[in-house]
């Protein structure tokens, strides 16, 4: 028999400059420091747009807050395609802090007014089981904020005939809303005017009154406040 040749291990050819391993870690630590200052510009213009996105919604009474955002991109000169956004959470307490600041107790003031509208509101429509919900509720006012309100009837009709009874002219529309588990409804509503301030009603079905939908600000469900809360925040304000 002929010879067994044992095989013996190829070794791996490197062309010369290939593998430099003290290189490699020197353009790693080379790309830090502009990773660093790259995420501070990137904060530095959230914080900006945040800022400017809330004076825009508190002085020019915008209620969207993806309209804001974009129109304070704009303002400062930003692609909002391409900067980093604050969250509607974060734009709301600047828009309370901003307020509290340059108004002061007139701020307190208006809103403990506005509340108590809203009771009274709430009492007209108490067949409806009301509830109050949006900025108001939250306490973030500007000098457009409306009366947001919760009804809850099997047939938006009822309302609607209620209004009739009450000689309250209102112009009806639908809105699209986003209950758990990303499930959007149309729900039907009113709007009309109290006084001197905007009322916005939405009509949900009986079986939605322990349902909430989820809160554009907080990703959560809704809050929602019955008449005997209201009232309880405007006795302690």
């Amino acid at each position: 028999m002929g010879q067994l040749l044992q095989a013996t291990p190829r070794r791996r050819q490197y062309r010369k400059g290939c593998f430099k391993l003290p290189v490699a870690k020197q353009l790693t630590a080379t790309r830090r420091p502009q990773s660093g200052k790259r995420g501070r510009m990137d904060e530095h213009k959230r914080r900006a747009v945040c800022e400017e996105a809330a004076r825009i919604m508190a002085d020019e009474s915008v209620r969207d807050f993806q309209l804001a955002k974009h129109k304070a991109c704009e303002h400062l000169g930003l692609n909002h395609r391409r900067t980093p956004l604050p969250t509607n959470r974060e734009i709301e307490s600047a828009v309370l802090t901003r307020l509290r600041l340059f108004s002061g107790q007139s701020l307190a003031d208006s809103l403990r007014e506005i509340r108590r509208q809203a009771t009274e509101l709430m009492h007209l429509f108490a067949a409806f089981r009301p509830r109050l919900v949006g900025a108001l509720l939250r306490g973030n006012i500007t000098l457009d904020t409306r009366i947001e309100l919760h009804m809850f009837a099997e047939n938006p009709e009822d309302v609607a005939d209620h209004l009739d009874r009450n000689n309250i002219p209102c112009q009806v529309f639908d809105k699209r809303v986003r209950f758990a588990g990303n499930r959007f409804v149309r729900i039907p509503g009113f709007r009309f005017s109290f006084g001197e301030k905007f009322v916005e009603l939405l009509i949900f079905s009986t079986k939605q009154l322990r349902e909430a939908p989820i809160c554009p600000i907080e990703g959560k469900p809704m809050r929602r406040a019955n008449l005997r809360e209201v009232e309880t925040m405007v006795m302690k304000s």
